[in-house]
This record gives C-alpha cells, structure tokens and sequence, in this order.
C-alpha cells in the first residue's frame, strides 16, 4: 500500500507503535510525536558521510528527515 493511500483508521496509535519499534526496530523510539534514533560517529567526517548519506536515500525516497 503506497503512504498516499493510508487512511487514518490505519495509522497506529503511540501504544501500537511503540510496541512495534520494540519488535521490529530496537535502537529507534517515539519521543514527543517524533520517531527518533541517535548515531555515534568516530568524529565530524564520519557525521558528515552519514548526513550525507541518508539525505541522498531521503531525497529518492521524497522523504525529508529532521537531524
């Protein structure tokens, strides 16, 4: 099912998603309505590769991340 075609019905309650970030996804967690992760880098490049990185998989993905 493409995002555009979620209804609201179909979107999980903090509960449900908490439960399934334990489950599925153990390093992330729900903090103030935002689904978060922290990453430890060996210094400012490595910070700088990861951004990066995961700004360009954003991008293709029409996805914009907060860091």
């Amino acid at each position: 099912m493409s995002w555009r075609e979620i209804k609201h019905e179909d979107v999980y309650s903090d509960e449900q998603l908490k439960a399934r970030l334990v489950d599925d996804l153990a390093h992330w967690y729900l903090e103030n309505g935002w689904i978060r992760r922290q990453y430890k880098t060996s210094g400012w490049k490595a910070t700088l590769m990861v951004v990066n990185t995961v700004g360009h998989l954003a991008e293709a993905a029409f996805h914009h991340p907060d860091f």
